[in-house]
C-alpha cells in the first residue's frame, strides 16, 4: 500500500538508476528537464548489472560493427564526465582477443577494425606468448590486439552520472520499487509502494525488472545469473601495462574476459556464454558456490600463467537476454516511453552514450546516432 496518495509531478520518470538510468538522469537533467529517479535498491549497488569494480570498453566490436559510432562517442563522453567530477573513470589498457581459427568473435572484431580503420595487430599464439607471458594459449590459436580499448570503474562512473544530474536539479528516489507504469492523458503515470508519480514520459531501465513492468517485452527478455572472480597473482606480469592486456578469450568451453590487477593483488575473471536462468531476480540467490566458480577456475588454471586458480573472491551479478544478443533501445509507438533493456552482458561501456541517446528519444521521438538495429519492432516481429 502506497504511503501517500499525493501525485508528483515531473517532466520525466527514470526507472531504474544504474548504469544506464543514472546516465540517463543527466543527460535529460542537463536539457534543463525536471527528472525523478526511481531504484529498488540504493544506486549504486551490487543488486544489478552495474557493479563489480571494472567494465572493460572496447571499439573493435566482434558483436556487430554498427556498434562501433556508438563507442566513439561514449568514449568521448566518458572522458568528459571524467573531466567533470575531476576523478578518473576510464582507463586505456590494450585488449587481447584470442579464438580458435575460423572464430566468430576474431573475425567479428577484424571486421569492425578494417570498416572503422581501428588500430588492430594481428599476432599467433607463439608471439603473443612471447610479448604477453601472462597467456598459454593453444598454438593454432589466432591473437588479435586491440589498442582503441581500455576498462570503465563501474561503481565510480554511476555515482559520478547521479551526483551530477543531482548538481543540475534532478532528484533520486532510492529504496522504492516501482508496481506500474500506465498512459495518463498524454503522458504516464506510476505507481510505487510509496506514493505515485505523474509525468510527460519515462525512461525505463529496470535490468532484469523490465520484464514485471513492461509484460510484452518480458518474453523478449531472459535472466542469467552470472559469477565474477578475482584470483590472487603470483607474477608481476599481471600489474605491468605491458605484460597483461585486457583480455577475451573464444575457448572450447566457453568464453571468458578478463582484467589485470588494478590493486596489485588480484585479477578479475568472468564467463561471458552461460548462465543459469532466473525467473524472479528479486528471489536471486548471490550465494557463490563451487560450483559457479568450476569453470572459471578451470580456464584460469588452463590459459594464465602466475595466477593462483582458487578465487579469493566472488559475487553474483546477471544479464538480461535479448534473443540475438543486441539492446533494446527504442521509444515505444504507443506510449511516451523509452525503454533500455536487455544489455546481454555487454552494454556498461555504451551507458554514457545511450543516456544521451534516450534524451534524445524522450524530447525529439529520434536520436542522430544509428540505432535502428536495436529497436523493439525486430523483437516484435519475432527475431
Amino acid at each position: 500500500m502506497a504511503e501517500s496518495l499525493s501525485t508528483e509531478t515531473c517532466d520525466v520518470i527514470v526507472i531504474g538508476c544504474g548504469g544506464f538510468g543514472s546516465s540517463a538522469m543527466f543527460h535529460l537533467a542537463q536539457r534543463g528537464l525536471k527528472v525523478i529517479g526511481i531504484d529498488r535498491f540504493h544506486p549504486p549497488h551490487d543488486r544489478g548489472s552495474s557493479h563489480g569494480e571494472t567494465r572493460i570498453i572496447r571499439k573493435a566490436y566482434f558483436e556487430h560493427p554498427s556498434y562501433v559510432p556508438l563507442l566513439h562517442r561514449a568514449w568521448e563522453l566518458w572522458e568528459e564526465l571524467s573531466a567533470s567530477v575531476d576523478e578518473r573513470l576510464i582507463e586505456q589498457r590494450d585488449l587481447l582477443i584470442a579464438g580458435p581459427p575460423g572464430s566468430e568473435v576474431i573475425e567479428g572484431a577484424r571486421l569492425s577494425a578494417r570498416l572503422f580503420g581501428l588500430p588492430m595487430e594481428n599476432l599467433t599464439a607463439a608471439e603473443a606468448a612471447i610479448r604477453y607471458p601472462a597467456f598459454r594459449l593453444p598454438e593454432d590459436y589466432a591473437v588479435a590486439i586491440e589498442s582503441t580499448s581500455g576498462y570503465l570503474w563501474a561503481e565510480r562512473c554511476v555515482a559520478s552520472h547521479l551526483s551530477s544530474a543531482a548538481s543540475l536539479g534532478a532528484q533520486l528516489r532510492p529504496d522504492e520499487t516501482v508496481l506500474s507504469v500506465s498512459p495518463s492523458g498524454a503522458g504516464v503515470q506510476v505507481q510505487t509502494d510509496r506514493g505515485c508519480y505523474s509525468a510527460g514520459a519515462a525512461v525505463v531501465t529496470s535490468g532484469a525488472w523490465t520484464g514485471q513492468l513492461l509484460s510484452d517485452y518480458a518474453r523478449h527478455i531472459s535472466v542469467l545469473r552470472k559469477t565474477l572472480c578475482w584470483f590472487p597473482t603470483t607474477s608481476e606480469n599481471w600489474i605491468r601495462k605491458d605484460r597483461a592486456p585486457l583480455f577475451f578469450v573464444d575457448a572450447p568451453e566457453s568464453q571468458f574476459y578478463g582484467i589485470p590487477s588494478v590493486d596489485g593483488e588480484t585479477i578479475k575473471v568472468g564467463m561471458h556464454t552461460g548462465g543459469e536462468v532466473v525467473s524472479d531476480p528479486s528471489a536471486l540467490s548471490r550465494q557463490v558456490t563451487d560450483e559457479d566458480e568450476r569453470p572459471i577456475s578451470h580456464f584460469a588454471g588452463k590459459y594464465l600463467e602466475g595466477v593462483k586458480p582458487q578465487a579469493s573472491r566472488s559475487v553474483v551479478c546477471m544479464y538480461s537476454m535479448t534473443l540475438d544478443g543486441h539492446f533494446l533501445l527504442d521509444r515505444l509507438p504507443e506510449l511516451p516511453i523509452v525503454v533500455a533493456a536487455g544489455f546481454s552482458g555487454h552494454g556498461f561501456k555504451f551507458t554514457s552514450v545511450l543516456g544521451e541517446v534516450a534524451a534524445d528519444l524522450v524530447q525529439r521521438g529520434q536520436t542522430g546516432l544509428d540505432i535502428g538495429f536495436l529497436s523493439a519492432s525486430r523483437l516484435r516481429a519475432g527475431c
